[in-house]
């Protein structure tokens, strides 16, 4: 009886013009059922190799291209993973989605992504997001209390990226933006005066500006209490001007850089950037204004970003692992997804000064 049935798939017809091949055509061409088909697509590991090679061969050849969300109704799976993301503009959000997409991929499932997150009008795509995926990576990096609750009360797997939720027991990736920032700062502070040390960030509300800046005033505070023997004016109360915020923009950098020029207070001064763009903006008013970087003033930026090794003077910067945090998201999600009752991890990966040209 089963070889008159696998007599019957070999020589079921290839689909015609304008017919897409089906499952029972992949069936037919590997000769093997429907269920097995199913296997290979949902759960390879439990099919032998050979099989599973015959009927990736017979998908290849037959160019079948499987319904996820008709798999999805049969096994509550989509085998879809949703990011969501501040925004899509700049490197940093692409190195992140890069490393999303390639761990995906390379554990058998898509990516489906949305940007606005924490935007007005971030909570309807948000909605229609969690009916089509298995589990979503969320990018939360400001206070937003309607978002946070929506973390809080869903059943979905959800892994949060650089934020951490009262209350939510979450998969959590975290990056250790203080110990970088803290780095970047006692390099500055080996030549450079702490009255004269700058931290130049983005948005006051950003939660990695928040963090960033609290570490660069503290290690310019510890500076100054280790000194021995104290100098004349020390306190380790910083000037209002010494932190300030603004946004993640090569434009925001250029204003603060020219306004410091016309006042005298750029050269000689040592500047941590709350990202490379800014970075970039205070070295080029004050290339424009000439200065040289790093003789009269020194600049490093935050990210890592390929920025830094084409603009010249070549940018030192506080390298952040953009596409780790990506794939450790994705890792953790399906992780989530595949085992529900795993318990909860918090994930910190490291930053690194990344001393090039413009820091000394």
């Amino acid at each position: 009886m089963r070889l008159k049935h696998a007599k019957r798939r070999t020589a079921r017809a290839a689909p015609g013009p304008g017919r897409n091949a089906s499952i029972q055509d992949v069936a037919a061409s590997a000769n093997v059922s429907i269920a097995t088909v199913s296997r290979v697509l949902n759960t390879p590991d439990l099919v032998a190799a050979d099989t599973a090679e015959r009927v990736r061969r017979a998908i290849d050849q037959l160019n079948f291209r499987p319904n996820r969300f008709a798999q999805g109704l049969m096994t509550r799976r989509s085998r879809i993973l949703g990011v969501g993301v501040p925004d899509l503009h700049g490197e940093f959000y692409s190195a992140l989605l890069r490393g999303a997409d390639d761990e995906a991929r390379r554990r058998g499932y898509h990516l489906l992504v949305t940007s606005g997150v924490g935007g007005k009008s971030s909570d309807g795509h948000m909605g229609a997001m969690l009916g089509l995926v298995d589990g979503v990576a969320l990018m939360i990096t400001e206070p937003n209390e309607k978002l946070l609750e929506v973390t809080r009360r869903s059943d979905l797997p959800i892994v949060l990226l650089d934020a951490e939720v009262n209350g939510a027991v979450r998969d959590t990736i975290l990056v250790d933006h203080e110990a970088g920032a803290a780095e970047a700062a006692q390099h500055l502070l080996k030549t450079v005066e702490p009255s004269r040390c700058f931290f130049v960030g983005g948005p006051r509300e950003n939660f990695d500006t928040a963090r960033r800046a609290k570490a660069f005033a503290d290690a310019v505070r510890m500076h100054i209490a280790a000194r021995t023997p104290p100098r004349a004016g020390d306190t380790t109360v910083l000037g209002p001007d010494q932190i300030v915020y603004g946004d993640y923009s090569v434009n925001w950098g250029g204003i603060w850089a020219r306004d410091c020029i016309a006042c005298g207070r750029l050269e000689g001064a040592g500047v941590l950037a709350g990202n490379d763009e800014i970075a970039y903006g205070i070295m080029h008013a004050a290339l424009d204004a000439g200065l040289s970087v790093p003789g009269d003033v020194k600049i490093i930026g935050f990210d890592d970003t390929r920025l830094c090794s084409l603009v010249r003077p070549t940018l030192s910067t506080v390298r952040v692992p953009l596409q780790d945090i990506g794939a450790a998201a994705v890792s953790a999600l399906i992780r989530r997804v595949e085992t529900p009752d795993a318990e909860p991890q918090r994930i910190r990966l490291k930053t690194t000064l990344i001393n090039r040209e413009s820091g000394g």
